[in-house]
């Protein structure tokens, strides 16, 4: 409120002791390294912090309580990998579906858990899993087939992401629009 926007960023390096830094720790280590395969190191950078950020304005905006730890970040990894898993459902058939279940019940429990705590801040938690789903729509792997031959079935996955692509494509139309 002061002008200390660093404040919304600090506390996602804090934590309310011991045992809820090994639990972020845990969480963050079962999710992690799928999405940073997935994603790509710098991706994965910029999602973990943007989701904190979200994480700690949806805190500060909507909750009394003092906001600390990793937890908006790690459940906006989670929000991404679910969007990556629900917009390739069709390449990845059951398994992503299994693992949108899985993934799906987990948040659940987690949120449901922080109804149970005046600690736990779930306004953190569902900051976070929203700005992590919003990044993975709009900057996240975005895989479509591209075929090397129009008439064969032989196909080549390419990764377009939507915002970047959307970019790219109103660049080329004002560039060849300037050219007429």
């Amino acid at each position: 409120a002061s002008g200390q926007i660093y404040r919304l960023a600090t506390p996602i390096l804090l934590h309310g002791g011991l045992s809820h830094l090994f639990v972020n720790m845990y969480s963050l280590h079962s999710v992690g390294p799928l999405v940073e395969a997935t994603f790509g190191r710098e991706q994965f950078c910029a999602l973990y912090a943007l989701s904190g950020v979200a994480g700690n304005v949806a805190s500060y905006k909507f909750s009394t309580a003092a906001a600390v730890g990793a937890s908006g970040s790690i459940f906006g990894i989670a929000g991404a990998l679910a969007v990556y898993l629900h917009r390739h459902k069709r390449y990845l058939g059951e398994r992503a579906d299994f693992q949108l279940q899985q993934l799906g019940t987990t948040l659940a429990v987690n949120l449901g858990f922080g109804l149970t705590s005046r600690r736990i801040d779930n306004w953190g938690h569902i900051g976070g899993l929203l700005g992590g789903a919003a990044f993975a729509f709009l900057f996240g792997p975005n895989l479509v087939p591209e075929y090397d031959d129009p008439r064969s079935l032989r196909r080549r996955f390419v990764n377009r992401p939507l915002l970047p692509n959307a970019a790219r494509a109103i660049k080329e139309w004002w560039d060849d629009d300037e050219l007429d």
